[in-house]
Formats: C-alpha cells, sequence, structure tokens
C-alpha cells in the first residue's frame, strides 16, 4: 500500500551555513503537509547527529560549508544512518560536483536557483524510494 504522505509526513533536515537559506527552506517546505521539517543545522556534524537522533528521512545539504563541506557529510550520515536519502544543494556550476554528489551516495543533486520547483517533489521521490528499498 502506498504511503499518505499527509498522515504521515517525511521528516527533512536542512543543512546549510547561511541562516537565512535554512530559514527560508524550513518555511518553504513547512507550507507543504506532506513534509516535516524536524530540525535545521548550519554544520556538518550537528546535521548529521540531527538526520540520526531524528530519524530523518531526507536531508536536504549544501555542498559548500566551511570545515565539513556537504559531500563529506553526505558520506559521514550514509555510514551512520544508510537509510537516511541525501539530497544535496549548490549554487555552483561545477561539473565534478555531480560525480563527487553520486560517489557519496546522494539521491539527487539540484542547483539552488531550482530548489522552489524542485525540492518538494524530489523529497516525496526520495522517500518514495526509500520505502520500497525497505520492504
Amino acid at each position: 500500500m502506498a504511503r499518505d504522505f499527509t498522515q504521515s509526513p517525511v521528516r527533512v533536515v536542512i543543512v546549510d551555513d547561511h541562516r537565512l537559506f535554512v530559514d527560508a527552506l524550513a518555511l518553504l517546505l513547512g507550507h507543504d503537509e506532506r513534509l516535516d521539517v524536524i530540525g535545521t543545522a548550519s554544520d556538518g556534524p550537528t546535521a548529521i547527529d540531527l538526520a540520526v537522533d531524528g530519524n530523518a528521512e531526507v536531508a536536504v545539504i549544501d555542498v559548500r560549508m566551511p570545515e565539513v563541506d556537504g559531500i563529506e557529510t553526505a558520506k559521514r550520515l550514509k555510514k551512520r544512518s544508510p537509510e537516511t536519502s541525501v539530497i544535496l544543494v549548490t549554487g555552483l556550476d561545477e561539473p565534478q560536483i555531480a560525480v563527487q554528489a553520486k560517489e557519496a551516495g546522494a539521491v539527487a543533486l539540484l542547483k539552488k536557483g531550482a530548489l522552489h520547483d524542485q525540492l518538494k517533489e524530489a523529497i516525496i521521490a526520495a522517500a518514495s524510494s526509500r520505502q520500497l528499498t525497505k520492504n
């Protein structure tokens, strides 16, 4: 039976070192009854703990962050919580990022400029895929 995301929203963590971006994204996602933003973080280590402790289904992580970048954060998160789907976001247009994202275990790499149109559906798709692989 297909999951009713309005009855059981997808648990999402947002990770970016720019507070304004995090707040805007949390507001955008918070208006969708299929999604539950369980927390936000401004750095990789905090994000990993938040995702693991909150049993996040999807983590939306910025590629470029100080100290531990999004690629490394994704790798570490997948080691601690393999069932959490990772969507990486970037404002950069560097071809090698797509390769690095795939190697890190991300299910998607999205441009920040296209987030409004694509992110919600990417999160639902990631959670749906996760549900299928658990059965």
